[in-house]
């Protein structure tokens, strides 16, 4: 698959016409391999077929959870135990954080009881109350509303308490359900004027990590690495932040929008500004998209 020339994003048929060009692909999972409850059986073949090519995979996910939790998982939905050795997760990448920056410190969890293994076994002294914290952990929402935080966290924004976002998701796909994530929560508290780190996608520290996950060098050229991703906000713009090559599955968080990206294709090419006015201006560009991730 060419570098995008600026002007158009190629619309692809299935993983196998663009394979040659790559010799690791990062994968997200909401969305691209299964939907929270089911794996996809085409994509998960197409991960399978890839690694038969010869090409490194790494999964790579906004779950704020450990790594471990996410690869069971992934062997509880169904997903061969051989695809699972490499996953990262945002979760995994906020725990190193913590460890190694608030050891002994205050900590609020933001999020549900079952996110519990993000902040078991961590060095810290836990608070029931965001106003008591030297630090905050969010992995989900703590109100069934965004806004509904605005008073909960608004003596811990005034206070300058670090807002680390073990979910950059705004929202996902729970099923035929769209949920708001933790990542929407951080944009509410950074606009009251907290200041919040970001891990996972998109930054280029989390899909950098990914290259040593797969026992490559750092230095493996940029353009031989292909992300794959459903979320133009996170994972495309963590490619392009990157450098690397992005695949976009337009059938995720954005299907409603891709029958009108597929009709204004010409050639099998759509205008990078056709995109634009489609999913946004503001939004990132990927090189390539695809409905869902088929071989």
């Amino acid at each position: 698959m060419p570098n995008r020339d600026g002007s158009t994003v190629t619309l692809v048929k299935g993983l196998q016409d663009i394979i040659d060009d790559f010799d690791l692909i990062i994968c997200d999972l909401w969305g691209v391999i299964h939907n929270g409850i089911t794996p996809y059986v085409s994509a998960v073949s197409a991960i399978r077929a890839a690694r038969a090519k010869g090409v490194h995979t790494v999964f790579l996910s906004n779950a704020p959870r450990p790594r471990t939790h996410v690869r069971q998982h992934l062997l509880d939905m169904g997903v061969p135990q051989e695809l699972t050795d490499n996953v990262v997760t945002s979760g995994g990448l906020a725990r190193d954080a913590v460890r190694a920056e608030f050891a002994g410190k205050k900590l609020y969890h933001l999020g549900p009881h079952g996110d519990r293994n993000t902040v078991e076994g961590l060095p810290i002294i836990e608070v029931e109350n965001p106003d008591d914290a030297d630090v905050i952990l969010a992995t989900d929402m703590d109100y069934g509303r965004v806004e509904d935080h605005r008073s909960w966290l608004v003596t811990a924004a005034a206070k300058k308490t670090p807002f680390l976002c073990a979910n950059p998701d705004r929202v996902v796909h729970v099923g035929e359900r769209l949920l708001q994530c933790a990542g929407a929560v951080a944009d509410l508290y950074s606009s009251m004027g907290g200041p919040v780190r970001w891990f996972g996608k998109p930054t280029q520290a989390a899909l950098v990590s990914c290259l040593v996950e797969a026992g490559m060098s750092p230095g493996t050229a940029r353009k031989r690495v292909l992300m794959i991703g459903d979320s133009l906000q996170t994972d495309m713009a963590g490619a392009e932040a990157a450098g690397f090559q992005g695949l976009f599955i337009a059938g995720g968080i954005h299907r409603e929008e891709f029958p009108a990206l597929e009709a204004a294709a010409i050639g099998g090419t759509v205008p990078v500004a056709t995109f634009q006015k489609l999913f946004g201006v503001n939004k990132a560009v990927p090189n390539a998209v695809m409905k869902r991730l088929v071989w």
